[in-house]
Formats: structure tokens, sequence, C-alpha cells
């Protein structure tokens, strides 16, 4: 899938706050790409797709996890962390992305993963650091990814943000992001 495609698609798709978040990953994406020496395009491609499913029907996100195979663990879980997986899915099957890395990028974007690729790492961190985004720390993680250039432990910093989050609203930690805090806290140094 070209750019512009990507684009469009997410454009019809998403609403345009929405939309315009994706376009700021995927430029963040593509900066990211070219400190640490990986794809550039395959970063802009997964950063404009990374939340395609966001706003899917919960049912339909159900069922896509059961048709498709995916882990069913997710059935626990609502679109904060569904999003991701059924995304890759549905660019997948619906536009022919095939790309492993995209699609892998995509799908553990919500939820980190142990021993994630480049641009798996570089999604997850871009979605977190977008030039709009202002959570309380997120300049602590801009400084370890443009100052420290340390994809790890951006990765871990993030990862254990997420979980001290989510322990705070007294919500389930899916198991993919507790191992990624694990790897993470391993392979940040």
């Amino acid at each position: 899938m070209k750019r512009k495609e990507a684009l469009k698609v997410a454009a019809e798709k998403l609403p345009k706050k929405r939309f315009k978040h994706c376009q700021r990953v995927a430029e963040t994406a593509e900066e990211m790409a070219e400190m640490f020496n990986a794809d550039s395009s395959k970063a802009y491609l997964a950063g404009v797709l990374h939340d395609y499913s966001k706003y899917d029907d919960l049912a339909k996100m159900y069922q896509t996890v059961s048709s498709e195979g995916l882990d069913p663990e997710l059935l626990e879980y609502k679109s904060e962390v569904l999003h991701g997986p059924i995304a890759a899915v549905k660019v997948k099957n619906k536009f022919g992305v095939s790309d492993i890395d995209v699609l892998k990028a995509i799908s553990n974007h919500t939820s980190g993963a142990k021993q994630m690729g480049i641009l798996e790492k570089i999604i997850f961190v871009a979605d977190y650091i977008e030039p709009e985004r202002s959570q309380p720390g997120v300049d602590d993680i801009r400084t370890i990814v443009y100052e420290e250039k340390n994809l790890d432990k951006a990765v871990y910093a993030i990862t254990k943000r997420n979980i001290q989050h989510l322990l705070n609203k007294d919500q389930t930690i899916y198991h993919k992001t507790l191992e990624c805090l694990n790897y993470y806290n391993m392979a940040k140094e």
C-alpha cells in the first residue's frame, strides 16, 4: 500500500482528530526510523494505519478475534487493547498489506511485546511521543529517544507508565504488556 492510499483510507474511516494523530505518529515514526536505521516508508505506513480500528464495534472486534484465530485472551479486553491486533487483521485482509513488520507494528502498538522488532518499537514509542501528546512524563521519554537514542529504554519507560496507570485504575493487564515490561527491563541497559 502506498502512502497516499493509506492516508486516504485512514481519513475516510477515522474522525478528523484521530486521523491528525495518525499523521503525526507517521511523521514521528518516519523521523525515528531515520534515526534508528529502519525503513522509513514502512514506519510511515504503520503510523498512518495503527489506529485504523480504534472505533470499530466491540462485538465485531470480538468476532474477528475468534474468526481470525487471534489470542483468545483478547476477548477479556476492550478496544484499548483490541484495536491494534484488529487493525492489523483488517489492513491485511481489506487492503492486502502483507509486510509482516508493518502488521506486527500495528498489532503490538497497544500492548507492546517482548522481543519486538525495530519497527514495532518505533510505532509503540511514536504513538506515545508524537508532538501533540502532553501526558505527564512524555518529555522524559522524548529525551530518552532523541538525546539518549535508546529505543529499548523508551519502550520500558512507556510500558512501566502504562502499567502504573492501569494499576491505579484497577484495570486488568494483558499478559503481553507484562512480558514487554519484563523483557525491556533487562534489555534497556
